[in-house]
């Protein structure tokens, strides 16, 4: 029987839309009601996604910026930190590079420090996040949990750049079509599905993921059954046991066959 399922939300449980739906909340109470824990795996802040689950945001747990935090009812259960020179040098590259805007993560609000004056208004008012702006991104005090760059045309053919740079040192992967993360060499949402395993003693042929890009593959090697939701990239496609249009028709068959997965 499954007892723990994970999901992405842009691209995967969102599609072509900024808000869950009505069926998704009547699922994740459902699936409660039966011993079953639903976890948020995103590269979103935390509080952004408590502000897109607020129906059943204490029903769930959270696996946040990409598996660098997770939180189950308001505990911090892991939580992933850079070395603070490897931040840095890692911020001054970004400053560096035209049309490259970045963001800093910490435990309950992004840090800017924008080249653009539209970053902050597209972080506050699109993407909704709680927001930090400061005239010097070094004088942030708090850990970093993760370092994003946002570049409005696309991050898929600069992203061998910042691997080039960086991959060897820190975790760096493409989330989404303007943003690529990079975070310290532990963190990934596989991580942050095991984290969840531990803590509730759950295997892993008991758990389901979803997932559609590339920083969903550790999460979906994490569980017994894996999808590639929606336009999912090839390489998720590989990865994942099936392939779903939506993750709306899964959920509920998990439900009507009692938490089972047939085929």
């Amino acid at each position: 029987m499954i007892k723990l399922i994970a999901s992405d939300l842009d691209g995967t449980l969102l599609q072509g839309t900024r808000e869950l739906s009505e069926q998704v909340i009547r699922q994740i109470r459902q699936l409660k009601e039966m011993g079953i824990l639903f976890a948020a795996a995103s590269g979103r802040q935390y509080p952004n996604l408590r502000r897109l689950f607020d129906p059943v945001k204490d029903d769930i747990a959270y696996v946040c910026e990409n598996g660098a935090l997770v939180i189950y009812k308001g505990k911090v259960l892991h939580k992933d930190v850079f070395e603070r020179p490897l931040a840095e040098e890692i911020l001054h590259s970004i400053l560096e590079k035209d049309g490259a805007e970045l963001m800093v993560s910490g435990e309950r609000t992004s840090y800017l420090q924008p080249k653009d004056p539209s970053f902050y208004d597209h972080m506050v008012h699109f993407v909704k996040n709680n927001v930090t702006l400061m005239k010097d991104i070094f004088d942030v005090k708090e850990d970093i949990m993760k370092i994003s760059v946002y570049e409005k045309n696309g991050v898929e053919e600069i992203a061998p750049y910042w691997k080039k740079l960086f991959g060897h040192r820190a975790t760096v992967v493409t989330s989404g079509y303007a943003w690529l993360d990079m975070m310290p060499m532990s963190a990934d949402k596989g991580n942050g599905l095991r984290v969840l395993q531990r803590h509730f003693m759950i295997p892993e042929n008991e758990c389901a993921a979803f997932g559609d890009n590339y920083n969903d593959l550790e999460m979906l090697q994490q569980a017994e059954y894996s999808f590639a939701a929606g336009e999912a990239k090839e390489a998720v496609i590989r990865t994942a046991m099936r392939k779903t249009g939506r993750v709306e028709p899964v959920l509920e068959k998990i439900i009507t066959q009692g938490g089972n997965w047939y085929e």
